[in-house]
């Protein structure tokens, strides 16, 4: 199924124009506040050796925790999320580092709604926790991984869903979403119900998932608080981390337009930031946790390879291809174009280049990761279940 990337932005644009029209307006200004709840499931983030960072979001201001819990659903201990001395309270977000022991955790989150805080006065009002949710997290040093990446998926909520239960992964250790989830962001509806819901009804609860920003998420009124729903190591949105005999390496690649382009108005830099990631990304393939892996891949939302000529695409060339193709790496993952596509090492690129579709049913794609000691296998599937391609190494 052919699919024009261009025209589906242009009609975003016009959904764009309709958003900002007083009905709209005040069609939203007429929704009556609900009694407090959550505003999406709890959903796992930044999984270290010995914690996992449990993520939560309410839909009033409240004081919250995570109990960890033993097999009868007793309560271990409590958790909460402290900083300078003050516990997280009269907040809808929180985010609670939790320890874990040889990948085992069941836990749920609690909290207790803020009607009054005042100086020397504060009062609670209704009380809410989770289900209880046990799961076994993978632990960065063993042996096998399976990861599954998904992209492009535009607000196409049940897609999430679909392609997970579509994957042939009989488990997944680490979810990657590998950008352009949205089409853009203006609150933090938009974040729970097109993204955080779905995922988590349907995941995010039990796995872990790495959250790379597309250049849709960059735009919207809300793109500059995006990142404080998700827990980045170091606060970057790129990453490097070894997990299982694989060295994941997450860039950021920005916007696809010039930074003076007049739709940003001058509010961008995304060339002198891209630049910060190749002074990093030269130090992290030589570091020895990297030369310590069987296999390094490097997931980025948009492809300067087998792509367009727009400026974000030849700048992130500029910057990461040198590196990428004089170290060793096994394959470059991307999206971005709506158009898969599968690439082996030729005379321009001696790594793989896999390139997701979507977002539209017949198009869309989901990449299957299962990697064990030397062995390593690629595969780029249609949404039918149909493989595309594969690569296998060793």
């Amino acid at each position: 199924m052919s699919f024009n990337r261009r025209n589906f932005l242009k009609g975003l644009g016009l959904i764009g124009l309709g958003a900002s029209t007083p009905s709209y307006a005040n069609k939203f200004a007429e929704v009556k506040i609900d009694e407090f709840a959550f505003a999406c499931p709890p959903y796992l983030q930044n999984l270290k050796d010995n914690s996992i960072t449990v993520c939560s979001i309410f839909n009033k201001p409240c004081l919250a925790w995570v109990e960890v819990l033993d097999e009868n659903n007793q309560i271990i201990t409590k958790v909460y999320e402290v900083e300078d001395g003050m516990r997280n309270a009269n907040a809808e977000v929180f985010k609670f580092k939790v320890p874990t022991k040889n990948g085992k955790i069941k836990y749920r989150v609690a909290a207790k709604e803020i009607t009054k805080f005042e100086p020397y006065k504060i009062e609670y009002g209704k009380a809410i926790q989770s289900e209880p949710l046990d799961t076994a997290l993978p632990t960065l040093k063993q042996d096998s991984i399976n990861c599954l990446i998904l992209n492009d998926i535009h607000e196409d909520k049940d897609s999430y869903a679909y392609l997970y239960d579509k994957s042939k992964l009989a488990k997944k250790d680490l979810v990657f979403l590998n950008g352009d989830s949205f089409h853009y962001v203006t609150n933090q509806q938009d974040l729970t119900d097109k993204l955080l819901k779905p995922i988590g009804e349907k995941f995010a609860s039990k796995t872990p998932f790495l959250m790379i920003r597309g250049n849709h998420e960059t735009r919207g009124s809300f793109a500059r608080d995006y990142k404080r729903y998700f827990d980045y190591p170091e606060n970057k949105f790129y990453q490097a981390f070894r997990m299982g005999p694989i060295y994941w390496i997450i860039l950021d690649s920005g916007e696809d337009k010039p930074d003076d382009h007049e739709v940003y108005g001058g509010t961008v830099d995304y060339d002198n930031y891209r630049l910060e990631q190749k002074e990093w990304l030269a130090k992290v393939l030589q570091s020895k946790e990297r030369r310590e892996a069987k296999h390094t891949l490097v997931i980025t939302h948009i492809p300067f390879q087998h792509s367009d000529d727009w400026h974000g695409t030849k700048h992130n060339h500029q910057c990461f291809h040198e590196l990428i193709n004089n170290n060793d790496v096994d394959a470059v993952i991307s999206g971005h174009t709506h158009k898969y596509s599968f690439h082996p090492p030729d005379q321009n690129h001696n790594y793989y280049v896999i390139i997701g579709g979507g977002p539209k049913a017949g198009n869309r794609t989901y990449v299957d990761i299962s990697a064990a000691a030397k062995n390593l296998q690629i595969s780029l599937n249609l949404d039918d279940g149909t493989i595309i391609n594969r690569m296998t190494k060793g």
